[in-house]
């Protein structure tokens, strides 16, 4: 008979950081990707969409795409944090779609406080995308933290 009870991999604080970074970054750039596809779509440059992301006078793509990409990590290394404390408490009843529905819901919470805390108080041309593909761009971001959670911590 089958074994059926499935094992999660626990982490300690440092690893679930480093994995939290990792995915938040690769989350970041599946981010960054849908945005610019959809803008491109529109008419939008990609250059111009990662430029959206440097919040300079003299907005440079590059500057942009590594400042996106770093504050997706350190949302990652937040996510990871948690993720980890969450597997810990719960533990065999984490399943991937736990892990999707954790990733959809802090996707969804970083929505809001880029939406409505942070873009208020700058002069970022974020704030003009569409709000439905900025907050469609932050539930691909969270799916895949939740995905990568997911799938790294079974055995």
């Amino acid at each position: 008979m089958e074994n059926s009870r499935r094992v999660v991999r626990r982490l300690n604080a440092g690893d679930a950081a480093v994995e939290g970074l990792l995915n938040g970054i690769l989350a970041g750039v599946a981010m960054a990707l849908l945005l610019v596809l959809v803008q491109a779509a529109g008419g939008v440059a990609p250059l111009a969409v990662l430029s959206y992301f440097d919040l300079g006078e003299n907005a440079s793509p590059f500057v942009g795409a590594f400042t996106h990409i770093a504050v997706s990590g350190i949302y990652g290394v937040i996510f990871g944090m948690v993720a980890a404390i969450l597997a810990r408490a719960i533990g065999e009843r984490m399943s991937l779609a736990v892990w999707l529905l954790l990733g959809l819901g802090y996707g969804l919470l970083v929505f809001g406080v880029a939406e409505w805390i942070v873009l208020p108080r700058t002069l970022s041309p974020l704030r003009e995308l569409p709000p439905w593909l900025f907050a469609s761009a932050h539930v691909l971001y969270g799916l895949v933290l939740g995905l990568l959670a997911g799938r790294s911590r079974k055995e």
